[in-house]
């Protein structure tokens, strides 16, 4: 016996209202692109005590002594442990990316910090589109670089306008009156790069080297701070002067910066 027509609309009926309920829904953003002009993201929940250390780049000046060959451990002794464990002690929950991870706008959603050890190997387009992303969304950067022996300056420092150059041996003396440098009289600058001829619409040198250009001598900015309109940034070149932890400076940064 066939069912009554009266039926079948009924069913008919119901299944189109539970489809069109489905089409409704609405997906996350794409997790390597950036978000389109005008569009409203709607990000995850961030951990505001979580740490991202993004050591993609990494050449050696924070995993090391561990190698690509090896694996990565954050458990295991390497240069970047000590500014770890500082963060670590003072509450933070600090998660470190071994050479070779990709940077994803997902990825970077999940924190409103990250520290970024000096870059020897290039970014991708998107993985830039990310950190676009990221600070644009009232975040903090903690930018770090080194010597310039080995490398050129990565596409990230270029898109924040810090263009470093150089190999440089020297004491960090002179500092512009900030929370950060208050009272910090001395840095040592361990063969890191500088930047010379920087825009003071854009920069804010904290720190001051002479360097010598053959004959003659420039003073030239080792760290300081990108003035950026949404995200606090601060840069520095030379990585393994904030990994030995002088005091006051490393407790002044974190202050400002993280905090």
């Amino acid at each position: 016996m066939k069912p009554k027509l009266g039926n079948n609309l009924s069913v008919l009926i119901i299944l189109f209202l539970i489809q069109s309920l489905i089409s409704c829904k609405k997906e996350t953003p794409g997790s390597n692109e950036g978000p389109p002009n005008n569009s409203v993201v709607v990000h995850t929940v961030k951990n505001s005590k979580a740490i991202l250390v993004d050591a993609s780049k990494d050449g050696g000046v924070w995993w090391w002594p561990q190698t690509q060959s090896n694996g990565y451990s954050e458990n295991k002794d390497h240069q970047g442990k000590p500014l770890v464990d500082y963060l670590k002690n003072l509450g933070y929950e600090v998660d470190e990316l071994p050479l070779g991870a990709i940077i994803t706008t997902d990825l970077l959603r999940k924190y409103s910090k990250v520290i970024r050890p000096a870059a020897f190997f290039g970014y991708s387009a998107d993985e830039i589109s990310a950190y676009q992303s990221f600070l644009a969304d009232s975040s903090s950067l903690l930018l770090m670089s080194d010597h310039m022996q080995y490398t050129t300056n990565d596409l990230l420092s270029v898109k924040l306008g810090v263009f470093f150059e150089g190999v440089y041996w020297a004491d960090i003396t002179s500092f512009k009156p900030h929370p950060i440098t208050n009272g910090v009289g001395y840095l040592f600058f361990n063969a890191g790069s500088v930047i010379m001829d920087w825009d003071p619409s854009k920069i804010t040198a904290l720190g001051l080297v002479t360097v010598n250009l053959g004959t003659t001598q420039k003073i030239a900015a080792a760290m300081g701070i990108v003035n950026h309109k949404t995200s606090r940034i601060f840069f520095m070149g030379d990585t393994n002067c904030i990994e030995t932890l002088p005091e006051p400076f490393t407790s002044n940064l974190v202050n400002w910066l993280f905090k």
